[in-house]
């Protein structure tokens, strides 16, 4: 089963070309929006639901009943009156934008909130990879998922320009805004990385491939990505018949 993790820095079109891929892979699709979405809907009946692309939906409903598992889990276990175990406490956790977690724990309590949201996180995204086929966006989900033989780990790059287009059209900004926007997102997204992983998140002993979207172009790109995938399905699969 293709597994493929993709990243990028703020305003890339990591989003866009990761759902390209899945419909290619046939995978679901899984970014911090359906993660959160997920949490927030654990114990809904699916058929309730947000819509919005098939992949991105399976995905969704999938850790929508990972994270009521979870709960039912932990009050099974007795911890139910832990309050960062119940539903309203693992749909914050899982809200937090990346500037809202990347900040440094002052206390005991804002360190546990960081372990459990990491173990949540990590959690989440092996069982996504180990069950099923997948395209992984940010997260940490590289990371996560380093040890996975079949995992292919990509980092799209493009260019300023592109990437203030981005948000401008996306966030409804003005030049100078959109500049501002992805300066303090950008810090706030290489804090995360080093506050929960220590990397820095352009290290490209990370990855597997790093791709100009600017050069390539979305389709292109998503096409590399999904051969590459199936390749390493190949290998993986041929390296386990041999052993």
């Amino acid at each position: 089963m293709p597994v493929v993790t993709i990243a990028g820095r703020i305003g890339s079109p990591s989003r866009q070309v990761g759902l390209e891929v899945a419909r290619l892979l046939g995978a679901d699709y899984i970014d911090h929006q359906i993660l959160a979405q997920a949490a927030r809907h654990s114990g809904t009946p699916v058929e309730e639901m947000v819509q919005k692309d098939e992949r991105a939906t399976r995905g969704r409903e999938r850790i929508a009943k990972f994270f009521q598992t979870f709960l039912e889990k932990s009050a099974a276990a007795g911890t139910a009156g832990d309050p960062f175990l119940g539903p309203v406490a693992v749909e914050a956790l899982m809200s937090r934008s990346l500037t809202e977690a990347a900040l440094p724990a002052h206390n005991r309590v804002e360190q546990l909130n960081d372990e459990r949201y990491l173990q949540v996180i990590s959690r989440v995204i092996q069982d996504e990879a180990r069950d099923n086929n997948a395209v992984l966006i940010g997260r940490g989900s590289n990371l996560i998922l380093k040890d996975l033989p079949m995992a292919l780990h990509v980092y799209v790059v493009s260019s300023e320009a592109t990437r203030m287009g981005e948000v401008m059209r996306r966030e409804r900004l003005d030049a100078e805004a959109a500049k501002k926007f992805i300066k303090e997102r950008e810090e706030s997204r290489v804090g995360w990385y080093k506050k929960f992983f220590k990397v820095a998140p352009e290290d490209p002993t990370l990855y597997h491939i790093f791709l100009n979207i600017d050069r390539l172009g979305r389709d292109h790109a998503a096409r590399i990505i999904a051969e590459a995938a199936r390749e390493m399905q190949r290998t993986s699969s041929s390296a386990a018949a041999g052993a």
